[in-house]
């Protein structure tokens, strides 16, 4: 449980940066993005070479840990360019719906294909948090509509896909690698988002200020912690607790925060929707005795 814990507030601090750098408006949050995945490589590497005990052939490599974490790597690069979009649009809060409620592709394939089974009132447990998702991530004010009704659509579709297989690729790292395998997962993962990362800064030629570095480590911290604690977490508990645990507990921190701190709006529907999902939380962590 702790694992889990801690995976709720790094993933909620990354979110939660991206949205105090554009409430700033001082800081280019491309940049700080870009620092971001560059800190996370560098942060797992002496734990990944320590791991290869000085064998870095890739024969020696984990196949599945490479692939999966490749594929996990690149989605987190891509879907950072959409996030920033739908916390722009739609708030953090909101944003984070559309993050947790990919949790439905990981759940769906734990049950289908690595028979993971739920007792009767985590199955519960799984549906209430999905619906206090809904509930919190329902607007009214029809806040984000524009000259162009289906761009915010789209982005928060695909922002939607490429997270549900970024949680994938972990669950399935989970059930195809070893948990001594995980440094090379980290490892290749980080790397994927580095690299373009590095390019990106090098095309734009953009000077980097003090707070963008400090908030680029920061989120790259967040980022490399929270995917460290989410795996930790699977090694203890089966895809569909821990995936509904993280995303409905990160949802209510984001949420709170976010209304408290960064101007975001708390509606009775959002109070609803967060005592639901503590139900959810008991019910998901129900096991039988």
């Amino acid at each position: 449980m702790f694992h889990l814990i801690l995976n709720v507030i790094f993933a909620s601090t990354f979110i939660l940066c991206i949205k105090w750098v554009q409430n700033r408006e001082r800081e280019d949050i491309l940049s700080v993005g870009a620092i971001n995945y560059i800190v996370a490589a560098i942060w797992i590497s002496p734990e990944f070479f320590q791991s290869r005990g000085g064998d870095l052939s890739m024969t020696a490599l984990s196949t599945s840990a490479v692939v999966t974490g490749a594929t996990m790597g690149a989605c987190y690069f891509l879907a950072y360019f959409l996030v920033i979009h739908t916390v722009r649009l739609i708030g953090a809060a909101s944003s984070t719906v559309v993050g947790v409620t990919s949790i439905l592709l990981p759940i769906l394939c734990g049950i289908f294909i690595w028979s993971e089974q739920p007792n009767g009132l985590q199955l519960v447990g799984v549906f209430l948090a999905l619906a206090s998702l809904a509930l919190i991530g329902w607007r009214s004010d029809n806040a984000a509509q524009s000259e162009r009704p289906w761009f915010t659509p789209a982005v928060m579709l695909i922002f939607f896909v490429l997270a549900g297989v970024a949680r994938l690729a972990q669950e399935a790292f989970k059930h195809t690698s070893d948990a001594d395998d995980r440094p090379t997962f980290l490892f290749v993962a980080f790397l994927v988002t580095a690299i373009p990362s590095i390019a990106i800064l090098l095309v734009r030629r953009r000077s980097i200020s003090v707070r963008e570095l400090a908030f680029g480590f920061t989120m790259g911290a967040a980022n490399i912690l929270q995917t460290h604690f989410i795996l930790k977490s699977l090694e203890q508990f089966d895809g569909f607790i821990v995936f509904p645990v993280t995303s409905a507990g990160g949802l209510i921190l984001t949420t709170l925060i976010a209304t408290r701190m960064l101007g975001e709006q708390l509606t009775r529907r959002t109070y609803t929707g967060i005592g639901i999902a503590v139900c959810a939380l008991v019910l998901l962590n129900w096991t039988p005795t």
